[in-house]
C-alpha cells in the first residue's frame, strides 16, 4: 500500500464530498449498447488489467486526523457487476451513474454490465473525477477495447509499460509565483456572470442538469473554419470569441469570465496515464470598446495563449489568493466553461466481435450554470450544452443553441461586424421590444388648466379641496386662483418660487401660477436656507409667494415676494392660454456633481401622465386622494392633479400627520380617503401602525418594491399598483397591478403616450430578459434641466425609434423585460440611490463633504437604510454634520460619519466598496436602563436597530436610528402597552431615558381619565 499527498484539485472535490457525500457532480460516465456474444470473462481480465496498470484507479482517500491521505491500494481482481433489467434502462443507468462513491473505502471506478435481452447489454463506466478526468475516459475506453479484443482471442496483453506513474505527478506538483501574480492582475475584482433565467435563483446551487445536444452542419464548419484560419485563429480560439459574444448578448455584460479546460499533460510520460490531470482555467472577457468580431478574436487569442502559459497554478489556491467572496447561489470566478475535442469520433466504445452504439443515459449533473462542448465529427461540430435545470428551462437551451448558429454563420460572412450589433435583437424580437412592448393608448392633448375648469362647470357646490377644517368647493377653489393669480404681476413663462406650507392656500397658489402662464418652483419651508438660496437664483424667479410662517425660513433675497395670507382687494384678471410646450414647474432633483438641476416639465407632460393615471385606476367624482407628499417631490402633483381633473376631492395632510402613520391612518377613515400614494418605506410605516383597508387603492412607487412589503401591502388594501418614473419624465412612466399573491415585483409596462427602451452600452437594443440601462420616450419627457444645455444633451438623446425630433430620457436605472408581464426594476447603473423616496446623488453628498475644511476625501453610500459619509482627513465628523446640515435637506445629511485613515483600494486601485467598515454605533457610557419604561424601550430598540445593547443614555438617531424606524419604535411600544406615542415624541425625547419617562407620563395621564373600576380593571389584567 502506498500513501501520496493529494493534488490541489484532488484535495477541492476531496472537500466538496465532505460537504455533500451524495452530490454527483464529479462523476464522470460512459454508457453504450452492446449487441452480439459478449465474452464476460475477456472483459473482466480487460478491467482488472487496466486497474493494475493505473495507479489512480486504485486510489482511496481515507481521512487521518481529519485531513485526507491519497491510499494507493495493490493491484487485485476486478470484475463488473451484473445485472438483468427488462425495459427502458436511461433511469436506470441514470441511476447508476449517479450512485454515490465512498471516496475512503471504495473503488472509484464502477462498472455494471445490464443484460436486457439474449445477445443484448448495456455497459455502464463510472468514475470520479477525483482519480479521472476526461482525456482518462477516452484512455480508459480505448485500452479496454485494445485488451478485451486480445483476451477475447486469447492472446496476451498487447499493451506496453506506462512511461510514468501517477504517483510521480503528484509528488512534482509545486507553487508557481509567476502565475499567481499574473492570474492575480488579471482576475481582481472579475464580476460573475449574471445570466437572466427562467426560474429564481436557489439560496444554494445545485448541479442538477440536463444537455441539449445540436448539430453544426459542414457548410457552416467549414466557413466559419475559413473565416477563423483568416485571422490566424485556431477554431477553438475563434468559437471561444463567439462564445463570448453569445453569452455578452445574453447577459449585457461586457466583463465576465469563461473557464476552459486544458489537459494538465505537459509530457510525453503523462499522456496515456488515467489520472486527475485536466484543470479549468478562467479566460477573462474584454469586450470593450464595441470591437470588431475580428479584433475580439485577436484580443482572445492573446488572453488564451497566455493563460496556457499559466496554467498549472491550481484553481482553489487561485481562489484562495483572490480573496474571493464565497457566494453558494453560484460557482466561484466562473459560472460557464467552454470547451472543444477535435476529430472527437462517435464516442462510443468498441469491443470485438460486438455492434456498439453510445447511450445517453439522461444522467447531467455540472457546478456550472452552463457548459458548452463542442466535438469535431466528420467536418461538422457537435455541440453539447448543458443547463442546470434549477435556473433554465429546455426552450432556453434550445434558443442558446440557435443563436450560437445564427451568430456564426453571421461573423463568417463578416468579420468585422462590431460587438454592439452582434448582440443586439434582430427581426421579430427587434419588432416585439420597439412596437409591441410599446403598444399603448396614444397621447392625451387635455391639459390640467382646462380639465379643472370643465369640472368647475360640472359640479362647482361639490368639495374640491380640504384641510383639516378648511373646505373649498369648485367654484371656490377657482375664484380663489383668479384672485390671488391678478396680484401676481408676472408673465408668461416667468418663474414663480412658492414656499408654503401644507395647506389649502398652496393649492390656490398652484393654480394660480398656471393662470399666468408662468412655472411654479416649490420651496421646500423645511430645506435648509443654502439650498433655498441656491433654487432661489438658480431658477431666476420674478416672484416668491410666501405666507407669514415660511417667509421667516427665507434666506436674505432681493426676489419681489407676495404673503398669500395678506388680505387684498380683487383685481380684474384675464386668464393666459397655456400650452402644452409650456412648462408647467419646474422641480430641483440631487445633482451628482454637488449642485442640484431643476428639472422643466411641460403642460402637455403632466396632461398625459393624468389620461395615464385615469386609465389604470379609473377615477370618479367620488374619489378622495390623500395628499401626503411635500410640494417638492415631483409624486405631489399627481396627489393634487388627478382628483381637480376627475373631479374628486383632495384631502390635505398637515405636515404633523405626513410625519405619523397613526394620524394618517385616522385621517384616511374620518374622511373617506380611497385613494393614497407614498414610497414603499412611507407604505412601511403605515403598515406598522395597522393599516388594513379593503376599500382603499395604493399607489406604490419613488423606490423598489420588495416581495416580502409587497406581500403585506397587498393583502392590506383593495388594489394595489407599484409605479415608476423619474421627475425627467413627469411622475410616473410605467404601472403594474399588483395580484395576489405578488410573486416577483415588476414596474410593470408604459402608460399611455409612453415608450420605453431597454439598451447596452452604446444605446443599442438589448435581447429579451437582459439586463441593461432604461430610456424612457413620449409625452412625459420634460424639457430638460433649467439652464443646463451640456447636461440636457447628456441626459436627452435622439430617439431613433419613434417620431423625427423625439427623445429619450436616460434613467441611469437598469432593468430587464420579464416577457409580456412587464419591466423588472434591477438597480442602478451609476452613484444615484433612492432612501426612503429620496433620490440622492451620492456626488453630492460626497461635493459637499469635501467642500467641508480638513475633508480631504470623501465616499458616500447606504447601509441599511442608513446614508454613510467615510471621511478620510483631520475634520472632525460632528463639525462636517452640522456644515451639511446648513447646506443639505435633512435626507442629503449622512446618519453615520465614518472618519478613515485611507480609502480601501482594490488591486487595480479601485475604491472597493465591499472593505468599507460598517458602521457601529458610537462608543459611549454605559448606563444599564433601570425600571420598566427603560427596559421595555432599551429592548424595542436594540430589536430594531440590531443592537446587544443601549444605554440608557443613548440617543437614538445617533444609533442609526430614522424616521420610520422611529413609525416602527411607536408601534410596539403601542402594542405592547396600549399607549399612543406622538411620532414627534422621538424627536424631542431621543434617549431611552426620555423616552421612558414620555412613555410613562403617558401612561399615567391616560390612567387619571379612567374611572376606579376602569383603572382596577386594566391593572388587573393580564
Amino acid at each position: 500500500m502506498n500513501t501520496l499527498p493529494l493534488s490541489a484539485d484532488q484535495e477541492r472535490l476531496w472537500f466538496l464530498h465532505q460537504v455533500d457525500p451524495a452530490d454527483p457532480t464529479f462523476h464522470l460516465s460512459h454508457t453504450a449498447r452492446l449487441a452480439g456474444p459478449l465474452d464476460r470473462s475477456a472483459l473482466a481480465r480487460a478491467l482488472t488489467e487496466i486497474v493494475a496498470r493505473h495507479e489512480s484507479l486504485r486510489a482511496r482517500f481515507p481521512a487521518v486526523d481529519g485531513s485526507p491521505a491519497q491510499v494507493i491500494d495493490p493491484p487485485g481482481g476486478f470484475a463488473p457487476a451484473v445485472l438483468s433489467h427488462r425495459g427502458p434502462v436511461e433511469p436506470l443507468v441514470a441511476e447508476l451513474a449517479a450512485r454515490p462513491f465512498d471516496l475512503a473505502a471504495d473503488r472509484l471506478l464502477r462498472v455494471t454490465l445490464i443484460e436486457t435481452g439474449p445477445e443484448e447489454h448495456v455497459l455502464s463506466v463510472v468514475v470520479h473525477h477525483i482519480v479521472a478526468d476526461g482525456r482518462s475516459i477516452g484512455i480508459l475506453l480505448g485500452e479496454l477495447s485494445t485488451l478485451y479484443a486480445a483476451f477475447s482471442k486469447g492472446e496476451p496483453a498487447p499493451l506496453p509499460p506506462l512511461p510514468g506513474r501517477w504517483s510521480d505527478f503528484v509528488r512534482a506538483e509545486s507553487d508557481d509565483a509567476e502565475s499567481l501574480a499574473y492570474w492575480k492582475g488579471q482576475l481582481a475584482d472579475a464580476p460573475p456572470l449574471r445570466l437572466p433565467t427562467d426560474h429564481p435563483r436557489p439560496s444554494v446551487a445545485s448541479s442538477d442538469s440536463a444537455l441539449f445536444p445540436y448539430k453544426l452542419r459542414g457548410p457552416l464548419v467549414a466557413r466559419f473554419s475559413v473565416m477563423a484560419a483568416a485571422a490566424r485563429c485556431t477554431p477553438f480560439m475563434a468559437l471561444m470569441a463567439a462564445y463570448q459574444t453569445l453569452l455578452a448578448a445574453r447577459s449585457g455584460q461586457h466583463d465576465f469570465c469563461v473557464g476552459f479546460p486544458t489537459a494538465g499533460r505537459d509530457g510525453a510520460e503523462d499522456d496515456e496515464l488515467i489520472g486527475y490531470f485536466a484543470t479549468n482555467v478562467a479566460l477573462r472577457a474584454d469586450l470593450s470598446g464595441d470591437p470588431t468580431f475580428r479584433e475580439l478574436m485577436h484580443r482572445t487569442r492573446s488572453r488564451l495563449l497566455a493563460a496556457r502559459r499559466h496554467r498549472t497554478l491550481p484553481l482553489d489556491r487561485l481562489l484562495t489568493a483572490l480573496d474571493i467572496e464565497r457566494d453558494l447561489s453560484r460557482a466561484p470566478l466562473f459560472q460557464t466553461t467552454f470547451g472543444m475535442t477535435y476529430e472527437a469520433g462517435d464516442q462510443a466504445i468498441r469491443l470485438a466481435g460486438l455492434e456498439t452504439q453510445w447511450l445517453e443515459s439522461g444522467f447531467s449533473h455540472s457546478p456550472y450554470e452552463l457548459k458548452l462542448d463542442i466535438f469535431e465529427n466528420g467536418g461538422e461540430w457537435l455541440m453539447m450544452l448543458v443547463y442546470n435545470r434549477d435556473l433554465f428551462d429546455a426552450s432556453t437551451a434550445e434558443r442558446y443553441a440557435r443563436d450560437f448558429e445564427a451568430l456564426l454563420s453571421r461573423v463568417a460572412d463578416d468579420p468585422l461586424v462590431r460587438l454592439s450589433r452582434l448582440t443586439a435583437p434582430a427581426g421579430e424580437e427587434r419588432d416585439l421590444l420597439i412596437h409591441e412592448r410599446n403598444r399603448v393608448a396614444p397621447p392625451a392633448t387635455a391639459l390640467f388648466p382646462d380639465l379643472f375648469q370643465a369640472q368647475v362647470e360640472l359640479r362647482p357646490s361639490a368639495p374640491a379641496v380640504s384641510c383639516g377644517p378648511v373646505r373649498l368647493t369648485y367654484a371656490e377653489l377657482d375664484r380663489r386662483a383668479d384672485e390671488l393669480a391678478a396680484r401676481l404681476r408676472v408673465r408668461p413663462g416667468d418663474h414663480v418660487a412658492v414656499c408654503l406650507p401644507r395647506s389649502v392656500e398652496a393649492v390656490v397658489a398652484l393654480l394660480a401660477v398656471q393662470r399666468t402662464g408662468a412655472a411654479y418652483v416649490p420651496l421646500d419651508p423645511g430645506f435648509p436656507a443654502a439650498r433655498l438660496e441656491f433654487v432661489l437664483a438658480d431658477c431666476g424667479a420674478s416672484l416668491v409667494l410666501a405666507s407669514a410662517e415660511t417667509a421667516a425660513v427665507l434666506p436674505a433675497h432681493s426676489v419681489r415676494t407676495l404673503m398669500v395670507d395678506e388680505p387684498a382687494e380683487p383685481e380684474p384678471f384675464q386668464r393666459v392660454a397655456v400650452r402644452g410646450v409650456d412648462t408647467a414647474y419646474v422641480l430641483y432633483t440631487s445633482g451628482s456633481t454637488g449642485r442640484p438641476k431643476g428639472v422643466a416639465v411641460p403642460h402637455g407632460a403632466l396632461g398625459n401622465l393624468l389620461a395615464g393615471m385615469d386609465d389604470m385606476v379609473g377615477a370618479t367624482p367620488q374619489d378622495v386622494w390623500l395628499s401626503l407628499t411635500s410640494l417638492s417631490f415631483d409624486i405631489s402633483a399627481l396627489e393634487l392633479y388627478l382628483p381637480l381633473a376627475t373631479g374628486g376631492r383632495v384631502e390635505i395632510a398637515d405636515a404633523e400627520t405626513a410625519a405619523d402613520g397613526f394620524r394618517q391612518i385616522r385621517q384616511i377613515q374620518q374622511a373617506g380617503v380611497t385613494h393614497v400614494q407614498a414610497t414603499p418605506s412611507g407604505w412601511r410605516m403605515l403598515l406598522d401602525c395597522g393599516i388594513a383597508e379593503p376599500a382603499l387603492t395604493a399607489l406604490v412607487g419613488g423606490e423598489a418594491l420588495g416581495g416580502e412589503l409587497a406581500s403585506r401591502l397587498r393583502a392590506a388594501v383593495g388594489r394595489l399598483f407599484n409605479v415608476y418614473g423619474p421627475t425627467e419624465t413627469t411622475i410616473w412612466s410605467t404601472a403594474w397591478p399588483v395580484p395576489a399573491p405578488p410573486g416577483n415585483p415588476l414596474v410593470g409596462v408604459p402608460i399611455r403616450g409612453t415608450q420605453v427602451y431597454v439598451v447596452g452600452e452604446h444605446l443599442e437594443l438589448v435581447r429579451q430578459g437582459v439586463p441593461g440601462e432604461l430610456l424612457i420616450g413620449g409625452a412625459g419627457v420634460a424639457h430638460g434641466y433649467l439652464g443646463r444645455p451640456a447636461l440636457t444633451a447628456e441626459r436627452f438623446v435622439p430617439d431613433p425609434y419613434g417620431l423625427p425630433g423625439g427623445r429619450l430620457y436616460r434613467t441611469g436605472d437598469v432593468v430587464r423585460w420579464r416577457d409580456e408581464h412587464g419591466l423588472e426594476f434591477l438597480g442602478r447603473a451609476d452613484n444615484q440611490v433612492k432612501l426612503r423616496g429620496h433620490r440622492i446623488e451620492l456626488g453630492e453628498v460626497e461635493a459637499a463633504c469635501e467642500a467641508v475644511p480638513g475633508v480631504a476625501t470623501a465616499v458616500a453610500a447606504v447601509h441599511e437604510e442608513n446614508l454613510v459619509a467615510y471621511l478620510v482627513g483631520d475634520a472632525d465628523p460632528e463639525a462636517v454634520r452640522a456644515a451639511l446640515a446648513e447646506r443639505l435637506p435633512a435626507f442629503l445629511v449622512p446618519a453615520w460619519f465614518i472618519p478613515l485613515a485611507a480609502l480601501p483600494l482594490t488591486p487595480n486601485g479601485k475604491l472597493d466598496r465591499r472593505a468599507l467598515p460598517t458602521p457601529q454605533a458610537p462608543e459611549t457610557i454605559f448606563v444599564a436602563p433601570s425600571g420598566d419604561a427603560e427596559e421595555l424601550v432599551a429592548d424595542v430598540w436594540c430589536e430594531l436597530l440590531s443592537l446587544d445593547r443601549v444605554s440608557a443614555t443613548d440617543d437614538f438617531f445617533r444609533l442609526g436610528g430614522h424616521s420610520l424606524l422611529a413609525v416602527r419604535v411607536s408601534a410596539r411600544l403601542r402594542a405592547t402597552v396600549g399607549v399612543e406615542l406622538p411620532i414627534l415624541t422621538m424627536f424631542t425625547h431621543r434617549t431611552v431615558r426620555e423616552l421612558a419617562a414620555a412613555l410613562e407620563e403617558l401612561l399615567l395621564t391616560e390612567l387619571s381619565d379612567l374611572s376606579d373600576e376602569e383603572a382596577e380593571r386594566l391593572l388587573n389584567s393580564p
